[in-house]
Parts: C-alpha cells; structure tokens; sequence
C-alpha cells in the first residue's frame, strides 16, 4: 500500500502496518519533532519525512491507499476544557485545529481507506464536528483489551474490523516491569519522601472516587507525554515496590522502557543516540505518551488484510 501518516510522530502506524502483514511501498509522512523523526528513521528506512503538515500539497499524493493520522489532543482532552483564548476544540486556536489538515488531506487525495485517531475525552461538539467532517461513527476501544494499559481512544475509520468484547490478552502491569526479576531501576525514577503526599493523598471534597490515588498494581493509567514530571495519581501511573532509595520512598514512575512495552513498542525502540540520559528518557516519555498503542491499531489494520 501507498501510505500517508500525518502528525506521524514515531512511526506506531508503520509499526503496525507492519506487524498486521500489510505490505508497504510507499510511507510518506509530515512531522516536525525533530527526536521523534530521529526515532523513526532509526526503527526504519522506508519513511519520507516532509516536515511541517500546514504547507503540503496533497495533491502530491492522489492515488494513495491509505491515510493514517491523530492530531494533536491537548485542545480536545476534557482535562485542558478551559484553555484560555480560544484555544479550546477543533476550531480553537490551539494545537487541535491541526486536526483541518487531514480533512484538507482526505478531501484532496480520497484515497480508498483512512484512519483517524484522538482522545475520547473530548466534548460532544468537537466529536460531532469531526464525526461530520469525516463520514463515519467513531468507534471506541480501550487499550486494555490489548495491553496493561487503560487508554480509551475514539476511531474513525472505514476500516472494516470488529471491536474484541472481552481482553485478548492477559497481559499485567508486572509483567512489563523492568526490575520484575527483583533487580530494581535507577533510584531516579523512584519519587522523594516530600511528594509522596502531594500524589497520592487527595482527601478533598471534590474528589468523588480516591481508589483514583491510589497506584494499581494490576494496569497502568493512560500514559502521558509529560512522564519526566511528578503529577498526582489520578493523571500518572505508579508503581509501588518493595526496595526504597535512602531518602525516598517505596513509589516510583514507569521507566522509558516501560513505556515502550505498555505501548506496543520493542524495547529501546525511542533510544537515539547522541543524547544525555536525562534528555533522551525526557523525549523518550514524550514521544511515547504521545504515540499509538501499537497492538490496538495492529488489531485495526488487521481489516486491511481481510
């Protein structure tokens, strides 16, 4: 198939092409992270990178197969409702009106089958907009059918499949965890005695469910670009171990690699070289959080093949 990926960040659409045996001649795609384009073009050499989606001409494409993409969410999601300035919704001005470029994209090219992708959390209107602009229903699945991960995405598509009712796996949290043979993770990644409280202990009146702060040990909460910094339970996966650093406590935040797993990815599939430590786990959670869980979108395309 000929493809076109738009906000293609790490390449999880081609992963998973890929892993649901559907064979790939062309994979063009428009991003402008420059570490997620690092990664990408490290995990693989077929992918033409174009840059900036706002200044291409789609025309270039006619006669495509399959356009793939998930615009950005953070003017969508429920959490970031009151942005101020408009920002808010497909319309807004925020990073969510991207979301008229692969309209300008489907419109152009028509190619036989598409795919979009965004945050379920997002307000009726914004849904029903993109619901009209697109032609079909979303669909939605949470990722937990297919990972350790609680992630609930809505789907449009005209990509015939059928949404599993029950998991498919039996995947756990633990059995993702890179210190599960009890040899623990850097002391970084494990949270300061100080903050414990500020993540974990919510006791105000607004707070209608607690089991909300508290970690699970069995899945992971929806993963986050903004993994590097401390959030409240209620945001953040989590975990809580036996081993303590000296000066912090027995509650920790997923590793990259653990982020890669919980996704679909290999392991160190987001490692570039040329970068810190510090910089590269920052882009690595990121790019990540950012990206598609790889096995719900295998399942997906799987309708391709069929």
């Amino acid at each position: 198939m000929k493809v076109l990926s738009l906000f293609d960040g790490i390449s999880c659409g081609r992963v998973a092409l890929e892993r649901a045996g559907i064979p790939i001649e062309k994979y063009d795609a428009y991003e402008i992270d420059e570490y997620a384009i690092k990664v990408a073009q490290k995990n693989s050499s077929i992918i033409q990178h174009h840059g900036d989606v706002t200044t291409a001409s789609f025309k270039d494409y006619l006669g495509y197969d399959l356009l793939i993409g998930g615009s950005p969410c953070q003017s969508l999601a429920n959490c970031n409702m009151y942005l101020k300035d408009g920002e808010y919704g497909v319309n807004g001005t925020g990073a969510s009106r991207l979301f008229w470029e692969y309209v300008r994209a489907l419109k152009t090219i028509q190619p036989k089958y598409f795919f979009f992708e965004n945050v379920a959390s997002m307000r009726n209107a914004d849904k029903a907009i993109i619901t009209e602009q697109l032609g079909v229903e979303p669909v939605k699945i949470n990722s937990l059918l297919f990972s350790a991960q609680v992630r609930n995405r809505l789907y449009w598509t005209n990509i015939p499949f059928d949404v599993p009712t029950e998991r498919v796996v039996d995947t756990e949290l633990k059995d993702v965890l890179e210190d599960k043979d009890g040899t623990p993770v850097a002391d970084r990644f494990y949270i300061c005695e100080g903050t414990v409280h500020y993540v974990f202990e919510r006791n105000d009146k607004w707070v209608t469910n607690p089991d909300k702060f508290k970690p699970n040990p069995q899945f992971s909460r929806p993963l986050v670009a903004s993994g590097w910094k401390i959030h409240r339970a209620d945001t953040e996966a989590y975990i809580e171990t036996e081993y303590a650093p000296v000066g912090r406590s027995h509650f920790r935040r997923l590793t990259p690699v653990e982020y890669e797993r919980l996704q679909g990815l290999p392991d160190n599939y987001t490692l570039v070289d040329g970068y810190s430590e510090a910089q590269s786990n920052k882009q690595r959670w990121k790019c990540v959080g950012n990206g598609w869980q790889v096995d719900t979108i295998t399942h997906i395309f799987k309708g391709l093949a069929e």
